[in-house]
């Protein structure tokens, strides 16, 4: 390289080290020569990071909070040796979760990219060496840290006790004990308010043929959408059951405290909910626990369920009828409430489309020797594998 100083300027010229389809010229082959003659000759040596040194005499307790285990196991990490979850200076930190958030969520994100920092449980070993010992400490940090997390057995079991104390709650202020158990269902693939939202999403995403098929109620259009937009499906169908348990349920059942559970399942929608309520109406439970036996207790609910509830079996539905999802269906699910001209035949034909049982491989299930298979509903048993064609229960007068 050469400057000059006069003019301000500086040229230079360098072999490019991926280079390999250019020859180097005479000047440059000397250049490179020189450089790795030095490169053999030079002594020179560079300071390098000890790790730091163990006692092996005196190993740390993973169990003892003030150890500085991460500090000590991670220095590339904590080139200060300060950050862990102890400090002497500090003390401890307020909340471990807040602590490994602010370790993924750091600037240069050594922690978030790091393949060998991982948290350091105990092994299956110690925990049976615990509880051996009668100690489930552990365990049961566990199971209070596992109980935010939705869907597992610590969220239900902890779910499990809310429920438990929300019925002892009730017991005590004289509301007495939940007499109601219902479940509410979305059929979003029929209901019209929500095929119109369903409308409106195809229109904006530019799907305009999709929405046209939508305003042809095409049944299968319905389902793409229903999946496709499941979000505004999930929102739709709470609103809807909480304006039918404020108005419908609070009025007709006498309900003014419930208790809810939200589940997800193929067989019942997208989204379906169980209710537990406490009923107004609680004079027929003095003659339930006076009843001394069954039958007289089965007489007493049947009563309540036909003069209360209007719970009844004395509806005409057509047993071979099957399930239209063409454009021309006359199905009560499409239609609204205040459109029923007459709330009987209504009520018969929303029977006949949801409340008559039909078996299926949901009920049937399965078996490997392709036997005739046996209703787990106790609707009988089919004759041949894969017919469905169970005999069904005899109607009864009572129950």
């Amino acid at each position: 390289c050469a400057g000059n100083d006069d003019e301000n300027e500086l040229s230079f010229s360098t072999v490019h080290p991926n280079n390999r389809t250019r020859v180097p010229t005479e000047e440059q082959g000397d250049i490179i020569r020189s450089l790795e003659k030095a490169a053999k000759e030079s002594n020179q040596k560079f300071d390098t990071l000890d790790f730091p040194p163990v006692d092996n005499t005196k190993p740390l307790c993973e169990f003892d909070s003030t150890e500085q285990i991460f500090v000590n196991a991670y220095p590339w990490l904590f080139p200060g040796g300060i950050g862990d979850t102890y400090d002497p200076r500090r003390g401890k930190v307020k909340s471990l979760v807040d602590w490994a958030q602010h370790l993924m969520h750091y600037h240069d994100g050594r922690f978030l990219n790091d393949q060998m920092l991982v948290l350091n449980p105990p092994t299956v070993e110690q925990l049976q060496e615990q509880m051996r010992r009668g100690n489930f400490s552990y365990l049961g940090k566990l199971k209070y840290f596992a109980k935010n997390i939705r869907g597992c057995d610590s969220f239900w079991r902890g779910k499990t006790a809310e429920l438990e104390s929300w019925i002892d709650y009730h017991i005590g202020r004289g509301h007495g004990p939940p007499t109601h158990f219902i479940t509410l269902s979305c059929a979003e693939n029929w209901w019209p308010d929500l095929r119109r939202i369903m409308v409106d999403l195809e229109r904006q995403a530019g799907n305009h043929g999709h929405a046209q098929k939508l305003l042809d109620d095409d049944f299968a259009a319905m389902c793409v959408s229903a999946k496709r937009y499941n979000l505004f499906v999930n929102d739709f169908f709470m609103k809807r059951a909480k304006v039918f348990l404020d108005t419908v349920v609070k009025t007709a059942l006498g309900i003014k405290h419930y208790w809810a559970r939200v589940e997800f399942a193929p067989g019942r929608g997208q989204i379906h909910l169980h209710l537990l309520a406490i009923g107004k109406n609680k004079s027929y439970l003095y003659d339930f626990y006076r009843a001394k036996t069954e039958e007289e207790k089965a007489k007493i609910m049947e009563k309540y369920a036909t003069t209360v509830l209007d719970m009844t079996s004395d509806v005409e539905v057509d047993e071979a009828h099957k399930t239209d999802t063409s454009a021309d269906s006359i199905s009560p699910l499409k239609g609204r409430f205040c459109e029923s001209v007459s709330h009987q035949e209504d009520a018969r034909l929303l029977c006949q489309e949801c409340m008559v049982h039909k078996c299926d491989n949901y009920c049937l299930g399965d078996n490997v020797k392709s036997e005739p298979r046996q209703c787990r509903f106790e609707y009988g048993k089919e004759t041949e594998y894969g017919k469905a064609d169970t005999e069904g229960r005899e109607l009864s007068d009572t129950s």
